[in-house]
């Protein structure tokens, strides 16, 4: 017996692909390859499922029970093999003890490790103050089950069998310890924090935004497929673009703090009065980030 499907159902299905309509769990860009979308502007988690196990890129404890259960419901039984991370930054790399307890092996750059040793654990007394998180998943962990047991300086390829997964350090861009994980193949991008789509981006004089620049042009270069970024708006197949309108943004950024200079404004001037230089990118969400960036781009401007 035949069932028709019915006319609005296929039309749902023709215009929005089945994976745009399981964003509560994994969406599939590749085969074996995954996205999780973190609730609103949050985290966003990648994840290669291979012949010899599971590789995870990134992930925020808070919304941790719901990332494991989209990664065990395709998965197929595999065991969480590999976990990296984009850089130090809690709703990265916060998960990572839970996926070394089930034999998960964490690798990351020699400055990843440099960076998480010292904060992971006051972002533990963080999180259990705000008590936003499952308390067991925190109490009497230790920083060492956190910390990369593989380091690596510039790059390391990891085989999964089916699928290869080349982690890149990019050095200091949002932060100074930036990975991004390049699937040759497939030629999709893991990048974590060093994009924010449609979002006022962060930077902060641990920041160097003009490198940042270089380094999303470089990617766009790659002509990479799907772009996971860290936040921000995501759809399978997104392509360079939204690298090359991050650069832009910066761009943009950086000539209306220069005119802003040049006519003699302070530092704190520029900060108040450049939202409205910004053009199209003014009415992006997180304009609290604005400040902070553009004092940095001043600083980088001074030569500071």
């Amino acid at each position: 017996m035949k069932h028709r499907v019915p006319g609005y159902l296929a039309f749902l299905l023709f215009f929005f692909p089945l994976a745009a309509l399981s964003q509560d769990g994994a969406i599939k860009l590749a085969e074996g390859v995954y996205a999780i979308k973190g609730p609103g502007a949050a985290m966003n988690t990648g994840f290669v499922v291979g012949d010899r196990g599971v590789f995870v890129f990134a992930c925020d404890l808070p919304d941790y029970d719901r990332r494991i259960r989209a990664i065990r419901s395709v998965a197929g039984g595999k065991p969480i093999r590999f976990v990296a991370n984009g850089h130090h930054a809690g709703d990265d790399t916060m998960c990572n003890h839970l996926f070394a307890e089930q034999g998960g092996i964490v690798v990351g750059s020699r400055e990843l490790a440099r960076q998480l040793l010292p904060y992971w654990p006051k972002r533990v007394q963080q999180e259990l103050k705000q008590g936003k998180v499952k308390p067991e998943y925190l109490e009497r962990k230790k920083v060492e089950m956190a910390m990369p047991a593989i380091i690596f300086d510039d790059k390391i390829t990891l085989d999964l069998g089916s699928h290869v997964a080349e982690l890149i350090s990019l050095g200091k861009t949002h932060t100074p310890d930036t990975t991004v994980v390049w699937l040759p193949k497939e030629k999709i991008l893991f990048v974590a924090d060093l994009l924010f789509v449609e979002l006022h981006p962060t930077a902060d004089d641990r920041s160097d935004v003009g490198n940042w620049q270089r380094v999303l042009k470089n990617l766009a270069s790659m002509s990479p497929a799907s772009v996971v970024p860290g936040h921000g708006a995501f759809t399978p197949g997104n392509g360079a673009k939204p690298l090359l309108e991050q650069d832009r943004y910066f761009e943009t950024m950086r000539a209306g703090i220069k005119a802003m200079k040049d006519a003699g404004k302070s530092v704190e001037e520029i900060k108040k009065g450049l939202q409205a230089e910004l053009g199209e990118f003014a009415k992006w969400p997180r304009e609290r980030a604005i400040p902070a960036t553009a004092e940095q781009v001043y600083r980088e401007l001074s030569g500071k």
